[in-house]
Parts: C-alpha cells; sequence; structure tokens
C-alpha cells in the first residue's frame, strides 16, 4: 500500500476540486490550501504577519511539486495529459474518495457502492501515515482517542482467532 503524505494528499484534493490542471496551477491551489491551514491553525495567536497583511506560511517551491506530480504518475495517482494538465486516475479518485469520505458530501466522483474493506484498510494506512508527519506534540492531547482506536482494531483481530 503507498502512502499519502501531506504534499500528495493537497495535490489529489485541489485536482479533485479543480479538475484538471497545469503543475502551476496545482502549486498555486495546494499553497492556497496550506496558506489557509496556516491561518486557522495560528488563528487567536500572536504571529509576525506577511508585510502585505498576510500571514506566511511554509512556500511551496516548483523544487517540491513537479518531482512529485512525476512521482505520483509513476504510481499511477494521476495520468499527465497531452495538453500537460494532471489529473486523477481510477486509483487516485478512490484515494481522494477514501481521504475525504468523511468530509464530503456525496458528488459526481462518487457512487452509491459500499467501500469495500480493502479500501478502508487503506484509508486507515492513509491516515495513520499522515498523522506519523505531524509532530509528535500536536498528536500528544490525543493520545486518549489513539488508544481507544487501538483497542477496538485489537478486538476486531481478535474476532478472527
Amino acid at each position: 500500500m503507498k502512502q499519502v503524505g501531506e504534499l500528495r494528499m493537497w495535490i489529489l484534493h485541489v485536482i479533485d476540486e479543480n479538475g484538471p490542471s497545469n503543475g502551476v496551477e496545482i502549486m498555486a491551489n495546494v499553497q492556497t490550501h496550506y496558506d489557509f491551514q496556516f491561518q486557522m491553525h495560528h488563528k487567536g495567536t500572536h504571529i509576525h504577519p506577511h508585510p502585505e497583511g498576510k500571514v506566511q506560511s511554509k512556500r511551496l517551491l516548483p523544487g517540491s511539486i513537479y518531482p512529485m506530480l512525476k512521482k505520483m504518475v509513476s504510481e499511477g495517482l494521476i495520468t499527465k495529459q497531452d495538453d500537460g494538465k494532471y489529473d486523477l486516475t481510477e486509483n487516485g479518485q478512490i484515494v481522494i474518495t477514501n481521504l475525504f469520505e468523511h468530509f464530503q458530501s456525496r458528488n459526481k466522483h462518487m457512487n452509491s457502492k459500499m467501500i469495500s474493506i480493502e479500501n478502508s484498510l487503506e484509508a486507515m494506512n492513509w491516515h495513520v501515515s499522515h498523522m506519523e508527519d505531524i509532530d509528535k506534540e500536536k498528536i500528544a492531547p490525543h493520545k486518549e482517542s489513539i488508544e481507544l482506536l487501538i483497542e477496538r482494531i485489537k478486538k476486531i483481530k481478535e474476532s478472527l482467532k
């Protein structure tokens, strides 16, 4: 199973949200999401604002986006079209559906079929991969919730014996 890190997740999301896009459009849209996420995370705290009055998050560079796009094409998550735009493959659409199923209403990309056990396990793996990338200090307050999830998974495992 492929792990989906934060940059991959945002690339998939912006292509899903905006349709086929070129690298510059993807980079700009991912940056917009990073900026919004950063602002929401720091809302109400004292930060040194950007000279133009905007809160400054990490800046994306072509050197991080384009190699990731190439890698995602080789992994079969996206495809590069003849016009240079990137679009989701069927596998990429499954990944995005699993990643955002709790946040999206049923839309044009989703159908009413039940999510398979394999897709559920992949989605859990991707969510865990995302959490592995987060600073431990940010996760620490959620230790109890993590322990409850571990216990529930252990019960499922024990029921298989």
